[in-house]
């Protein structure tokens, strides 16, 4: 091949380098591309979900747990392989959806409760789905020890990813999450939406709230 293209232009072709586009190179092509639209669904679920702060700490939550697994397979030396992948993006899902339940129940508490500072009513939010949390993260933790020690060589390493990974996320909704949002609604970012934005059932949950005290101050007056 040089040596043909050598005589069309009348000299010495000289060989740089060789590329070869095979399967393998198209494999790490997909495993990107798959990578990078499960993150990005997760994204945009959280950016249609929840306003700035709250979007914000799930995502680094997220980011947080995903790059321990990734470390913890490189430090111990493990393949990064399909399987791998698999359970990178089982954790990925786990630890938005455990952010996605402290949140949502921060939102109702602050529904109800809006004159409540910001950090107690995330404190309260936190006491009352840590049981539901934890129960959930052990139960999954006990069926992954199980796999990662009979499972085989096939079932190994995806049980170990998917340990570290509801371990770190079990943690990270509450100790990484919960705090970030209230450090960013301290720095004066919104955590809520706006009247309108997050459609009928919050304005009807503070409509309600608001009547009921409005009964409970008429029913002290009547009584004095």
């Amino acid at each position: 091949m040089g040596e043909a293209i050598g005589d069309l232009v009348g000299g010495e072709a000289e060989k740089v380098r060789d590329e070869l586009i095979g399967p393998s190179m198209c494999e790490e092509l997909r495993r990107g591309a798959l990578i990078a639209v499960a993150v990005g669904a997760q994204l945009l679920y959280l950016a249609v979900r929840f306003r700035f702060a709250l979007g914000v700490s799930a995502v680094v939550a997220m980011v947080h747990d995903a790059l321990i697994v990734v470390g913890a397979f490189a430090w111990l030396g493990k393949p990064i392989d399909g399987v791998f992948l698999a359970a990178l993006l089982t954790v990925i899902g786990y630890s938005v959806n455990d952010s996605v339940v402290i949140f949502d129940r921060v939102r109702q508490l602050q529904a109800s409760h809006p004159e409540q500072p910001y950090a107690r009513t995330t404190n309260t939010a936190l006491f009352q789905t840590v049981p539901r949390t934890v129960n959930t993260g052990m139960g999954a933790l006990c069926i992954l020890a199980t796999l990662a020690l009979v499972g085989g060589d096939s079932l190994t390493d995806f049980a170990l990813a998917l340990l570290i990974g509801v371990a770190v996320g079990t943690y990270s909704s509450m100790f990484t999450a919960a705090p970030l949002a209230v450090e960013l609604q301290a720095r004066g970012m919104s955590t809520s939406r706006p009247s309108g934005g997050d459609g009928g059932a919050g304005d009807h949950e503070r409509a309600g709230a608001a009547k009921a005290r409005a009964r409970t101050r008429s029913g002290a007056g009547l009584s004095r």
